[in-house]
């Protein structure tokens, strides 16, 4: 068997599962905002109202996932490229 195989990043691999986060919070965002709860009053950061529509709830979900979520992911991307045991120092 003379498969060949390709080597895949793991930044890409990440970037997918990103991706597909922030694409399964818009869905959510999507439901609840159709099925609008009573007293759904989304609030941006603490700082813009959103209305509780279904557009307003999928950015609500988006933004809040897509910064939390990419600042975490920044973070790990920093430290882990400046304080790589496996690398030379330089």
């Amino acid at each position: 068997m003379n498969e060949r195989y390709e080597q895949t990043s793991g930044k890409w691999v990440i970037l997918a599962v990103y991706v597909g986060v922030l694409v399964v919070t818009a869905f959510l965002g999507l439901v609840l905002g159709i099925a609008q709860p009573v007293e759904l009053n989304p609030v941006l950061f603490g700082v813009v109202p959103l209305p509780p529509t279904p557009l307003g709830m999928v950015t609500f979900g988006v933004v809040t996932v897509g910064v939390g979520l990419g600042v975490l992911l920044a973070i790990i991307h920093v430290v882990s490229t400046r304080f790589d045991e496996g690398r030379p120092s330089e």
